[in-house]
């Protein structure tokens, strides 16, 4: 039987894992599902077990995306339907540009046959807005690149495949338990106004939307939308995290945040983008596409987040 068979980048990151658990949990479809999970290393215990827990629907694909043209080949030409695409940024570790990760990949998908292709990007102050507003924030700017050059693509190639641009906004998953989530909210203190609203969302109901895409692509064809589940000050984020937790948000000494927010001067310039623009994702209109679509308070209450039992 003919298979729906949709690629997924970073499968063992947090984006690419929630696109594999929400592709998982969809209803049985027609045609089946084959997804082929790439990763640096199919060695890799998380790799492995991945694998393991889902034989007969999940396929480990290894290879370096920044290189796919001996991932396509490995492959029968156009036997992928789909492909979800993240990268990441130079601040989160990687020695590439997010161009280099993300353009030829792009082009080898489509050679290959690709017919839709799902781009995880961010989202800069509007569903329209964000076509024209790179910002000065390099990570912003890198993604609004791509997504300029897969537009672009499709216009020239008509007809030969269609995308989904999907633009997240701050992630929850930022209030994980940790160093981090105490580090977040200093510089949240430190840089936004006490009136300033921060939009945020789950990294699940990034692969909840993403997965919509990648199986219902007419819908979501040429599609570009912000994702937001929640909008707070500080102060709301505190009050809702005691009202769950019973605890206080936890948050470093207020130099803390100031120093990193001056030391890594991408993230200094991000938060300053909060203040003097923000994301303007139209929470509502999400809300109606994915009814269960986590604010904080649904987020805290998931066992899985570490907060609660």
């Amino acid at each position: 039987m003919a298979s729906n068979t949709i690629l997924v980048v970073g499968a063992t990151g947090q984006q690419g894992g929630a696109v594999i658990k929400a592709l998982l949990e969809l209803p049985t479809q027609n045609p089946p599902l084959h997804i082929l999970a790439l990763t640096r290393n199919a060695q890799a215990e998380r790799a492995k077990k991945l694998a393991e827990s889902h034989k007969g629907v999940l396929e480990l694909v290894e290879g370096d995306s920044s290189k796919p043209k001996p991932i396509f080949e490995s492959l029968p030409k156009g036997s992928v339907n789909s492909i979800f695409i993240v990268t990441t940024p130079a601040m989160g570790g990687s020695k590439l540009t997010e161009e280099e990760q993300a353009l030829p990949l792009i082009d080898a998908a489509v050679e290959h046959g690709v017919k839709h292709v799902v781009f995880s990007s961010v989202e800069r102050g509007g569903d329209e807005r964000s076509w024209e507003n790179p910002t000065n924030v390099a990570h912003f700017l890198a993604k609004h690149n791509i997504e300029i050059y897969l537009r672009d693509k499709a216009e020239k190639e008509q007809g030969k495949f269609t995308w989904t641009i999907l633009r997240p906004v701050a992630f929850l998953e930022n209030f994980k338990p940790g160093m981090f989530c105490s580090m977040f909210t200093a510089m949240w203190a430190s840089a936004l106004g006490p009136d300033t609203k921060l939009q945020l969302i789950s990294v699940r109901d990034i692969g909840e939307f993403a997965a919509k895409a990648l199986t219902e692509p007419a819908k979501w064809s040429n599609t570009a939308v912000g994702l937001a589940g929640d909008e707070l000050t500080l102060d709301e984020a505190r009050s809702k995290f005691t009202g769950v937790t019973g605890k206080k948000l936890p948050q470093a000494w207020g130099i803390f945040g100031k120093g990193m927010l001056w030391a890594i001067k991408e993230v200094g310039t991000m938060f300053e983008f909060f203040e003097d623009e923000g994301y303007h994702a139209d929470i509502e209109a999400r809300r109606r596409d994915v009814p269960d679509l986590q604010d904080f308070e649904t987020w805290l209450k998931a066992p899985s987040n570490g907060w609660t039992n």
